[in-house]
């Protein structure tokens, strides 16, 4: 039965294996199934997980396989379905929760103590980025059995590395970090501080840039009035939608001919694209590469493919969670300009981002 359940979890995971918005995990850890009295983590353990990372909470199918050491069995065989939420931040560990139902298999039971039943668990872990969105993660869960007699519980902890599908292998340029100047710090002469009973918060600055698109009150000229709009700081450049929060926006990214390689001059544009997202957690990401028309469709195809996974890289190093953003390509084939002269396949060279919000605000 165990070499079926494998072929099976195998099986979906080939079929699956053009998809960049999943990740295949391998993990070892020690299993606890006596707690009344305190774990006792002796049973070793090795499993594999499939998860898939373009929702804002991750299905995950986990199968794991536990050999007991002194137990009234030989070995667990363990299939289930869990939910994954990530807590972004700007670091490059991120901090998550899960929970899910699952099936327990035990191989040389015994009748009434330890057999074979479904249960479910939670828990909570850490991973950490790795380049080209491999991850390490640490992880505890607690299992609770359901339907079993003197069975109550089981305690997992697990280490291991996330293998990301699909994804191509490219370079991010770094950026190079220009030394601090010295700034003596001036003296200034102690001022008697003026306390405010109720400071105002200043959200977001307007600085004027944008163009002004109605007559009712619009604090970022967004064109949704401010009485309707969820999103009240949207920079100039993004397109609204009728909640006025940002859907599509074109990324001034410079690329080399024939690379995908971010240039050092176009770095500051990811800094600021990627501050943004961590400010509004609500969306998904979509990047779409272009290309102009020189060479041929499919390799422009592929090379916009690849640019728009450098972009996807560089936010996932500055700290924005992998679940929710993904790339793809159109190549040559949705030009906004004319490729007869240089300025238009420079207008063409270009990548887009699609914003979605999958819990749509009310």
């Amino acid at each position: 039965m165990l070499r079926e359940i494998v072929f099976l979890f195998l099986f979906i995971t080939v079929l699956d294996a053009n998809s960049i918005e999943s990740q295949l995990g391998i993990n070892i850890g020690m299993n606890s199934t006596k707690n009344e009295t305190g774990s006792q983590f002796k049973n070793p353990s090795v499993g594999v997980t499939l998860q898939y990372n373009n929702y804002v909470i991750m299905p995950r199918f986990d199968l794991e396989y536990v050999n007991l050491k002194n137990e009234q069995a030989s070995s667990l065989l363990k299939g289930s379905f869990n939910g994954v939420y990530e807590f972004e931040n700007s670091t490059t560990i991120t901090p998550y929760i899960l929970g899910g139902v699952g099936y327990e298999n035990v191989q040389e039971g015994t009748k009434d103590i330890l057999e074979s039943h479904a249960f479910i668990q939670g828990g909570g872990g850490v991973s950490m980025n790795l380049p080209q969105s491999y991850t390490v993660n640490l992880e505890g869960r607690f299992l609770q059995i359901l339907g079993g007699k003197d069975e109550e519980n089981e305690a997992i902890i697990t280490a291991g590395i996330s293998i990301p599908l699909g994804f191509r292998k490219v370079v991010v340029t770094p950026r190079p970090i220009a030394p601090r100047p010295i700034i003596p710090r001036p003296i200034i002469p102690p001022v008697r501080p003026i306390v405010l009973q109720t400071p105002p918060r200043i959200i977001y600055t307007n600085t004027n840039e944008c163009s002004v698109k109605t007559d009712l009150p619009d604090f970022d000229r967004d064109g949704v009035a401010d009485s309707l709009d969820q999103c009240p700081a949207t920079p100039c450049h993004f397109t609204v939608d009728s909640y006025g929060c940002p859907i599509k926006t074109t990324l001034k990214i410079n690329f080399a001919t024939n690379s995908a390689n971010i240039s050092n001059s176009s770095l500051s544009r990811v800094d600021r694209f990627s501050r943004f997202l961590l400010k509004n957690k609500g969306s998904l990401i979509k990047i779409v590469g272009h290309t102009d028309s020189i060479g041929s469709a499919s390799s422009n195809l592929s090379l916009s493919k690849r640019r728009a996974n450098s972009i996807v890289q560089a936010l996932i190093f500055r700290g924005v969670s992998s679940s929710r953003i993904h790339a793809i390509g159109k190549g040559e084939s949705m030009p906004i300009a004319s490729n007869k002269t240089a300025e238009g396949r420079a207008i063409n060279r270009r990548i887009e981002v699609e914003l979605s919000y999958p819990q749509r605000r009310k």
